[in-house]
């Protein structure tokens, strides 16, 4: 994987001029990961690191798409939303990070803290690539393993998702399983600080609710248990409801995809912290959570 970082140092290069007269340095990572720790294939998704002057904030790029259709006139645009569950936002220089959340369906957006340190242990293992020096560095996060390289020669002690605390910018970071692996692909540099209210501290109309991790669980059970309640509740029967190419004619159809939908959740549920895994009770027919 190591060879990716090879193609995109011309482009960090070439941007290095500017970057002190710049308010927001965005840096780009491509994210391979693997929804279902089983599975052998990788979904993929371009990340964005932004780093500005009072914060950092970590989102996937289809929200600066999405936003960028917005700001077109009388253009229709579709809002995005995070596939892979990694919103983030905190002050610069600190670990406490705003988690932003949504559960599929409901038409609801939540955020919470959490105090995310990382002890590192630098290695001695070190390459050069294109007169910058990166070095290994490993931790134990979340339940993970995870193998990072980072360079002091950019002197940003960030990198992707809640990874940061290095002296210097992590480029590429994996865990040893290999379920997640980023890798840095391109920068860029803004001369104002790029605006996300639109799409993180709001999602569009929604406004975040301030909740905690506890209340985030109890949440995600409550929709486990029993994911159409809320449909099955309004439902009308004049509704075009379709689900898995099954035509819903009645609110009683909904019991029936109940227990489907649950293996569905529970099958492709593989989070990036196992230790904060929400625990879903097992379903007929389902498989526990492998990392």
């Amino acid at each position: 994987m190591m060879h990716k970082i090879l193609i995109v140092w011309n482009i960090l290069i070439l941007g290095a001029s500017t970057y002190m007269m710049a308010q927001t340095h965005r840096f780009i990572y491509e994210l391979k990961y693997k929804s279902d720790s089983a599975q052998t294939d990788y979904s993929t998704q371009e990340m964005v690191l932004d780093i500005n002057p009072e914060n950092v904030k970590f989102y996937e790029h289809d929200f600066v798409k999405s936003d960028s259709l917005r700001k077109l006139p009388n253009h229709q645009y579709d809002q995005h939303t995070s596939q892979t569950g990694q919103t983030i936002a905190r002050k610069k220089g600190i670990n406490m990070n705003l988690n932003y959340v949504q559960i599929r369906m409901m038409p609801f957006y939540y955020v919470f803290e959490s105090n995310d340190e990382i002890k590192w242990k630098i290695q001695k293992e070190t390459k050069t690539i294109a007169n910058y020096k990166i070095q290994m560095a490993t931790a134990n996060f979340g339940g993970r393993k995870w193998i990072a390289w980072f360079t002091a020669d950019i002197p940003i002690s960030e990198g992707p998702y809640k990874f940061r605390g290095l002296p210097g910018l992590i480029l590429f970071i994996e865990d040893s399983k290999q379920n997640f692996i980023y890798s840095f692909v391109r920068n860029q540099n803004f001369p104002f600080t790029y605006n996300t209210n639109e799409f993180i501290e709001s999602h569009y109309i929604l406004k975040a609710i301030k909740i905690n991790y506890k209340t985030w669980i109890r949440l995600n059970l409550d929709f486990f248990n029993d994911p159409y309640a809320r449909m099955r509740t309004d439902f009308q029967p004049d509704w075009n409801v379709e689900i898995n190419g099954r035509k819903i004619k009645a609110k009683e159809e909904f019991n029936d995809l109940t227990e489907s939908t649950q293996i569905e959740i529970r099958t492709y549920y593989n989070p990036v912290e196992l230790d904060k895994a929400i625990p879903y009770p097992l379903v007929k027919g389902n498989i526990k959570i492998k990392g």
